[in-house]
């Protein structure tokens, strides 16, 4: 398996290993401006080659992050996640769109749907940023 998010179409794709397309969702990168505690600028997870591990539900309950965690392993945490602690029911399935401070959000229901999709495929599977 392999996921590809695609920045200009704001999807991210899952393909099996034939290349087959498995399932296809919104995913965007909406961020705050301004700074980290280090000095480092909010950004967008950049355009590489990252693997992704699926948490269902997240290690970490909040509102924040919604029903659903996916590291990338970047190495400043820039992942994938739902919630969002503006919104008025993070944890819906269809919450809304919140920026980050710099992790790429989905809806609640599909970043489940896509983690399942990594669990089963043995998690630690490739994650492509592009354009």
């Amino acid at each position: 398996m392999k996921n590809v998010f695609r920045r200009s179409e704001q999807t991210i794709t899952a393909y099996d290993d034939s290349g087959e397309m498995l399932a296809q969702y919104q995913c965007r990168y909406a961020h705050f401006s301004g700074y980290n505690s280090e000095g480092q600028p909010y950004e967008s997870l950049p355009v590489g080659e990252y693997t992704a591990h699926a948490d269902e539900p997240p290690a970490e309950d909040s509102d924040e992050y919604g029903t659903f965690y996916i590291a990338t392993g970047d190495y400043r945490g820039r992942d994938i996640h739902g919630g969002g602690s503006g919104l008025d029911e993070p944890k819906a399935p269809r919450q809304g769109w919140y920026p980050t401070l710099g992790c790429l959000r989905m809806q609640n229901e599909d970043g489940q749907a896509l983690s399942r999709l990594i669990i089963d495929a043995g998690n630690d599977v490739p994650l492509e940023v592009s354009e």
